[in-house]
């Protein structure tokens, strides 16, 4: 299925094979969505009826004024990381959406993953050195993995616009996805 994109800074609309994608009735979740990830946490907060933002700094990440808003301030390295959001879900559940950003996700998604059940996941999985490894089997989700692009000097990070975009993008259609090419910068 063909996506096409017409987007400004912080609104999307996506068309799939030439027919508008209604996305309104998502139940979501955002984990770590608050810095890279900003547009696209705006994105899916505005195309959801209720969602749940988890972060360091969750509650001070200026979103659309929505009554189906929720913010956990969180630090997934804590020990009660996952019964936190847990606990937050429980008002929000059945979660259709999630995007996830977490810097070492296998010991969280174990845990986290069952509460989701039926929902499109979307993690997003990036490394200092551009080779981002993929997390355990057996975890239902669509990744998207980030590398670096090629420039005329060198190597550059990719851009949070283009971070955010892929992650949006497989949102709407729940497929993998390599943004740039995963190689070192250095």
């Amino acid at each position: 299925m063909r996506v096409w994109q017409l987007t400004s800074r912080l609104s999307a609309v996506w068309f799939l094979d030439g027919g508008l994608m209604a996305h309104q009735g998502y139940s979501s979740l955002v984990m770590g969505g608050t810095g890279m990830l900003a547009d696209a946490t705006r994105w899916l907060v505005a195309h959801s009826v209720r969602s749940l933002v988890v972060s360091r700094n969750a509650s001070r990440f200026v979103l659309p004024t929505s009554s189906g808003l929720k913010s956990l301030d969180a630090n997934w390295e804590h020990p009660s990381y996952v019964d936190d959001v847990r606990n937050a879900l429980r008002d929000l559940i059945p979660i259709t959406h999630s995007l996830i950003w977490l810097h070492k996700p296998e010991p969280i998604l174990e845990r986290l993953l069952p509460l989701l059940p039926g929902a499109n996941n979307v993690i997003v999985l990036g490394s200092m050195d551009a080779q981002p490894s993929l997390p355990l089997a057996g975890i239902t989700a669509a990744y998207v993995r980030l590398g670096s692009m090629a420039t005329t000097t060198g190597r550059r990070w990719l851009t949070h616009q283009e971070i955010s975009d892929a992650a949006i993008v497989a949102l709407v259609d729940g497929q993998s996805r390599q943004v740039g090419e995963l190689r070192s910068i250095c």
